[in-house]
């Protein structure tokens, strides 16, 4: 039997399950489903980012919310797609080489490296349980309830490396409603998606359970392509078997995910909710294609910075790796004449093999497993406590793990520089919070937090002049103690007050081996030896605070003001390939200043809010490729630095309108300016200056949606929806200006683009039954999620282009 027929023979298997316990749903619930659905639709969204539920509009932040009704009907299946709708914010697929993850960046401030040695910059939240690493941040949004994205630093609210921002995904909670469904979807890609949930009552009016189970399974739309088989004039070894040249592809989905919840109401006063949750993801490699090779750094080298006879041996005349004006290996460049390869142009073509026929280190090939995958697992245990009825007790305790293997190549047939990766993660946590209501005056929460987690990460690592494995082990604890104070002088008038101190500690082990069966004999080379059993720390304390008042106008609008801070914790280089490279970073901070305005207008049709900030950012850690040090090389280099202090401003604002019933407009527009008012002298000698305009800063973006429940009588109910956003170009590098001519670097600049989605639902009387056509990117717009600019090592350049324009069918029941 195929793997494929065994996945979707176990995703079919759960779903039957799933299938048999929502036919013992007793039928009245429908009716008693649909009334619950239409109510929420009246509704306020109600959110939790001040440790207490309050209505959207009543909350001094900048928050995107979005129901999951909202992201079923936008289509957006996984984390990535969020960004697109919500202001100043970059969620998108991260480049191969970090495996599966996202990029995430909020007002200019984040993280797109994974790994262990370095935090994120935006915090990122399942039901309040905080995920350290941005390894295995590329989630699958199934059966949320809402998704909280808190915009500005959360130093206060959220802690250690919230800084840009905090993103908070909140599933859906056992209750006594039904609440059951299957869903199935068929579409591009031989694209098969199964979901399902329901719930149970166990114990009348106490006892509750909901499962829920997701399985996907999608071929990949870049292909990859033997150069042997489809240049036979090639002397470059050739692998492919068949008739078609064609290897296999990346960007493909497999995956299983599976969530038990239960909820215990012992009493009036008491709520415990535990969730088990666990993921088999068996993707394949993250797409990749090779757009740009520059000059060999060596005349007499064909390979770039390497002429050894091992390298050269197997490219002939002509087959060089890469020339000033492209390489025979790049079928689709976006700049330009370095596409020289005419079998396909296209940009879904790759020529990588992930076999390293001659390794230059002389040991034995060796292959990459062609994966993108990750293998998780979890469970949270949160406990509501009403002590009394002004005084409430919350204790969140939660243990996760995620074991992943994925690697990355350059899109070339002879592999320059190839990874093979595995990461490793364990970690705990426990929070508790005391909220007390002082009369009419006050609201108070304080609270304590401990985490604690242990990372490892492994690799074999093949660059131009460089092989060996890798094993590195990076422990990590954190405790805080916070408290947040909102107090009511007046009448529709609120002071805030919020502060946290924390204790951070993190140590990072090196381990550098040879290769087995090199030419070395296995012994590690001679530059790594010294960072062989290294170890390096970093620990520190930092008190955050928030300080904010807002004042209610109107029943219809709301002003407020704040000011707070937030920052992201140091470490040291977990990549240095020469000992001098292991050097250690400081922390970033923020300082944050903002007003906003939120408000309900036009008897509450048209919802506006908008908000201004000027952020001052210090110590902003970047990574640069080019490291000049006393005794070591310049490159290849991967060194985390403090670049300077910057200052970054901007403005966001949000619409939702409903000017007739049945139709649904919403919009978004934001503006993003960064300028760097210093730089460090570390960063001046790698390149960067004070005209370099940060990495993912793009200066506007947009979007807007529109839908209409069009009524059909006894037929049901037909619904069109358009989605179109718009970002414009950013650099991904920190030194993104070109110094001589004063222009952009354009080998690090990633295109704008405005995608287009679209959807057409139909729905039967009482809803049970729905249909959905949706084609996503309808324009059939190349764009890339993001670039890895390796020039530093390979001279060469990769990117991850997204998918083209595709389509599905989804077919829902509700019971």
């Amino acid at each position: 039997m195929s793997k494929f027929s065994h996945t979707l023979a176990a995703q079919t298997s759960m779903l039957a399950v799933a299938g048999a316990m929502l036919v013992a749903t007793p039928a009245f619930a429908q009716n008693a489903e649909e009334s619950d659905a239409k109510s929420a639709e009246k509704q306020e969204i109600v959110v939790t980012a001040q440790f207490r539920s309050q209505k959207l509009q009543d909350v001094p932040l900048a928050i995107t919310a979005v129901t999951g009704e909202t992201l079923e009907r936008r289509g957006q299946t996984s984390l990535a797609d969020v960004g697109n709708n919500a202001p100043n914010v970059t969620l998108r697929q991260s480049a191969a080489t970090f495996g599966p993850s996202v990029v995430a960046y909020i007002r200019g401030v984040g993280q797109r490296d994974t790994n262990f040695g370095l935090e994120p910059g935006v915090g990122l939240y399942i039901d309040d349980v905080y995920l350290p690493t941005m390894h295995g941040s590329l989630l699958n949004l199934v059966d949320l309830d809402r998704v909280e994205i808190l915009r500005g630093p959360q130093g206060t609210l959220a802690g250690q490396n919230s800084i840009g921002g905090a993103i908070k995904l909140y599933s859906k909670k056992p209750s006594a409603s039904p609440d059951a469904y299957l869903s199935a979807t068929y579409g591009s890609y031989n694209r098969v998606e199964l979901r399902g949930g329901t719930n149970f009552t166990l114990v009348p009016d106490q006892l509750f359970v909901r499962l829920t189970g997701a399985g996907v399974r999608k071929d990949g739309y870049v292909t990859r392509y033997d150069y042997r088989c489809t240049h036979p004039s090639s002397t470059i070894p050739g692998s492919a078997t068949g008739n078609d040249c064609k290897l296999g592809t990346e960007g493909g989905k497999e995956y299983v995910a599976g969530r038990m919840a239960l909820r215990w109401i012992p009493s009036s006063r008491a709520t415990l909710d535990i969730a088990v949750d666990v993921t088999r993801d068996n993707s394949e490699v993250a797409p990749s294609t090779l757009l740009y090779v520059g000059r060999a750094a060596n005349p007499g080298s064909t390979l770039t910075g390497v002429a050894t006879p091992t390298a050269a041996a197997y490219l002939l005349a002509g087959n060089v790796y890469g020339t000033a004006t492209g390489s025979p290996y790049i079928s689709y460049s976006p700049y330009g004449a370095y596409a020289q390869d005419t079998f396909s142009n296209s940009p879904f073509t790759s020529y990588e093999n992930y076999i390293d026929i001659a390794p230059r280190d002389g040991s034995a090939p060796w292959s990459a497993p062609l994966k993108s995958a990750l293998n998780t697992w979890g469970i949270s245990g949160t406990l509501n406590v009403d002590l009394s009825d002004a005084l409430k007790l919350t204790s969140i305790t939660a243990y996760r793990e995620f074991d992943g293997n994925y690697s990355s190549g350059d899109g070339s047939p002879f592999t320059p520089t190839m990874q093979a990766n595995r990461v490793y993660n364990h970690q705990f946590s426990q929070e508790v919070r005391l909220s007390a209501k002082l009369g009419e005056m006050a609201n108070l929460t304080v609270g304590g937090y401990y985490f604690h987690k242990r990372s490892r990460y492994a690799a074999r690592i093949t660059l131009t002049t460089l092989a060996f494995n890798e094993d590195d082990t990076i422990p990590a604890t954190n405790k805080a103690a916070f408290a947040n104070l909102e107090v009511n002088p007046a009448e529709n008038f609120t002071i805030l007050g919020g502060i946290r101190y924390t204790d951070q500690s993190k140590t990072f082990t090196y381990g550098r081996f040879g290769v087995p069966g090199s030419s070395s004999g296995g012994v590690v080379p001679a530059s790594l030896a010294p960072l062989n059993g290294l170890v390096g720390k970093f620990s520190g304390d930092r008190v955050d605070y928030r300080v904010g008042a807002q004042y209610r106008i109107s029943p219809e609008a709301m002003f407020y003001g704040q000011f707070s801070t937030g920052f992201r914790g140091g470490g040291i280089n977990p990549r240095p390939f020469f000992p001098q490279q292991a050097l250690p970073h400081n922390p970033e901070s923020l300082k944050a200043y903002e007003i906003g305005l939120k408000t309900d207008l036009l008897d509450r049709t048209l919802r506006f809010n908008t908000s201004a900030f000027i952020n001052k950012y210090n110590d902003i850690l970047v990574t640069v490729a080019s490291c000049p040090l006393t005794g070591a090389p310049a490159a290849p280099c991967s060194l985390p630095l403090n670049a300077g202090d910057a200052t970054i401003k901007g403005f966001e604002t949000e619409l939702s309108w409903r000017p007739v019933p049945g139709l649904s407009i919403d919009g978004s527009l934001a503006y993003l300016n960064f300028h760097y008012d210093s730089i460090s002298a570390a960063a001046a000698n790698s390149g960067i200056g004070t005209e370099d305009k940060g990495q993912y800063i793009s200066p506007w973006q947009w979007s807007i949606s529109a839908q209409y429940d069009l009524p059909l009588g006894s037929l049901g109910t037909l619904t069109p929806r358009v989605d179109v956003s718009h970002i414009d170009s950013f650099n991904r590098n920190a030194n993104n200006v070109d110094a001589a001519s004063g222009g952009k670097d354009i080998f690090g600049q990633v295109p704008g683009y405005t995608l287009v989605n679209a959807r057409l639902t139909y729905a039967t009387p009482e809803r049970e039954w729905e249909l959905a056509l949706e084609v996503r990117n309808l324009t059939d717009k190349l764009y890339y999620t993001d670039l890895f600019d390796n020039r530093g090592s390979t001279n060469s350049i990769q990117g991850t282009p997204a998918e083209p324009r595709t389509w599905a069918v989804t077919i829902k029941r509700r019971f």
